[in-house]
């Protein structure tokens, strides 16, 4: 299930002064979880804010048509649920786990308290709001004017980031934001080359310079 992080170093968390952490800490459940497990839905009531605290979380938004987006893959330390909705009751994106792990959750009302006790809580909130913010607008740019094969680079160094990661061609392409039959070709080029391998559900970097370059974030 990989590393896990302690509940002080989590976003948020890390900002509560220790007497307070230590008040909430008996308020916390953690929840475990299997691959590929809906944790709720878009539109649904928005009543806990999740920690990841071993492996690793998505964020996605479906379509009228069905098309799915992958806005944010989130890992250990970092929080989501409530904090998406603190001005509706409702999640504006559904949650879905990417690898086995667990969760710690806080009740909305806990995690609101904790905001009205102390207003400069809220800064913390607005970084991790504005960096989530920043890293949506890139993927949405890159979805409008990269090409597929540089997307899907990006996907594959986010995915995985240690060189190895559990991970669908379906949960690529959705990253990427292309057709499942497109990630396919464009990875099996990449097999060739002898940039990346893998089979099914598993895929292993196997030259990252090549990789970044590809995706445009190589240092030259």
């Amino acid at each position: 299930m990989g590393p896990d992080i302690a509940i002080e170093q989590a976003e948020f968390f890390r900002a509560l002064p220790r007497e307070r952490l230590e008040r909430v800490k008996p308020l916390l459940t953690e929840k475990k979880f299997e691959r590929q497990k809906v944790l709720y839905f878009e539109g649904s009531p928005a009543n806990r804010l999740w920690v990841v605290r071993r492996g690793e979380v998505r964020l996605y938004k479906s379509s009228p048509s069905g098309q799915i987006t992958t806005l944010d893959v989130l890992g250990p330390g970092e929080i989501f649920g409530a904090v998406s909705a603190l001005e509706q009751d409702v999640h504006p994106s559904s949650a879905e786990t990417v690898s086995r792990g667990s969760a710690w959750c806080l009740k909305r009302e806990e995690f609101l308290r904790l905001l009205d006790e102390d207003p400069r809580l809220a800064v913390e909130i607005v970084q991790v709001v504005s960096r989530r913010l920043r890293d949506a607008h890139d993927r949405l740019r890159s979805l409008a004017h990269d090409p597929a094969p540089r997307r899907l680079a990006l996907a594959l160094l986010r995915a995985a980031p240690e060189g190895e990661a559990q991970v669908t061609r379906r949960a690529l392409a959705e990253a990427a934001g292309t057709s499942v039959e497109t990630a396919i070709r464009v990875i099996r080029r990449l097999e060739v080359g002898g940039v990346v391998s893998g089979d099914v559900g598993r895929v292993r970097i196997l030259n990252a310079a090549i990789l970044r370059k590809i995706a445009g974030t190589d240092a030259d």
